[in-house]
């Protein structure tokens, strides 16, 4: 009887651990393929109360492949130096925002100015990438060409000369997107009047860009919730548009669209929580920039950008 006893409980120990080991499979980590989980937080553990009173830390790791490359058919191992860059802009300030219309619901004589301005600066901004780039090619030239080891001859003026300055990655954006909404739409077609007819061209509408109340937020708003559709909506929006290069080379694009939408991109691009979206501001006409390298690191190099503006002309509310 013993004998039985001992020999049964040494086989079912050894079959639970077999189980154990078969069903138990190596860790995982990162974005699943259906976006739905995280595993890189699910296998964080808990705060402690210390941690909660006293460090000021988040404590959560960067998602590597947030963008999913894997499943997009995207390089995950590109050069750094191959970026994407995405221009986010604000419409113009507009009136007639209580009514239900949308057609009704047109820029203002400032939302005018404001977009005429915003285009004249973006297009010299572009100019002066293009500039940029051209100096730094004839001064890597120079500097080669040069005694690298003098010092204060052509290879310091060379050296120097790459810092022209300029915030923009390539000499004109390769596509241009716009909400569908009437204040976006001429937002646009002002913008681009200081741009090129072959540029112009580039614009494209896409109704998923219009305004919404993508999450909730916190702290909550007037007790407004987001619907569904909306939240929806406006992930599909970041499926879309935020991704690392598809190619070895760097682009802008330029997305002319809604603070609501923008602001939840921003959050959910620098992977920080999106329900904090509703805690910042943006003007009318404000540029906000967002450069995505080939290795998928993501870094927010402009936010609200209105300083193109006279400070007469910065204006956030709308007119009733």
């Amino acid at each position: 009887m013993f004998v039985k006893v001992f020999f049964g409980g040494v086989v079912g120990v050894f079959f639970s651990s077999f189980s154990s080991c078969w069903c138990e499979g190596p860790s995982q980590r990162g974005i699943s393929p259906d976006g739905l989980r995280n595993y890189t937080l699910e296998s964080l553990s808990p705060p402690t109360k210390e941690e909660l009173e006293y460090v000021k830390t988040w404590g959560v790791p960067w998602v590597s492949d947030w963008d999913r490359p894997g499943v997009r058919g995207i390089r995950a191992d590109r050069h750094r130096s191959f970026q994407r860059q995405i221009i986010l802009i604000r419409h113009g300030q507009y009136q007639n925002e209580s009514s239900n219309d949308d057609r009704v619901r047109t820029l203002t004589l400032l939302g005018e100015v404001q977009a005429r301005r915003t285009g004249e600066y973006l297009w010299k901004a572009f100019v002066q990438s293009g500039n940029k780039m051209v100096r730094a090619k004839d001064c890597a030239a120079d500097y080669l060409a040069s005694d690298a080891s003098s010092s204060g001859g052509v290879a310091g003026a060379a050296l120097g000369e790459n810092h022209m300055g300029g915030f923009l990655i390539a000499t004109e954006p390769k596509f241009i997107h716009v909400s569908d909404m009437t204040r976006a739409q001429q937002t646009a077609k002002l913008i681009l009047e200081a741009f090129p007819s072959h540029v112009r061209r580039r614009l494209a509408t896409d109704a998923a860009l219009r305004e919404r109340f993508p999450c909730d937020p916190e702290p909550v708003f007037r007790n407004k919730y987001a619907s569904y559709k909306d939240m929806r909506a406006v992930e599909g929006v970041f499926e879309k548009y935020f991704h690392r290069p598809t190619a070895d080379e760097s682009s802008v694009e330029i997305i002319v669209g809604h603070a609501n939408v923008i602001r939840y991109l921003v959050c959910r691009a620098l992977q920080l929580p999106p329900e904090a979206w509703l805690r910042i501001s943006l003007s009318h006409c404000s540029i906000t920039s967002i450069i995505i390298s080939g290795n998928g690191h993501v870094r927010l190099s402009c936010l609200g950008s209105a300083g193109h503006l006279p400070v007469d002309q910065i204006t956030t509310r709308n007119v009733s």
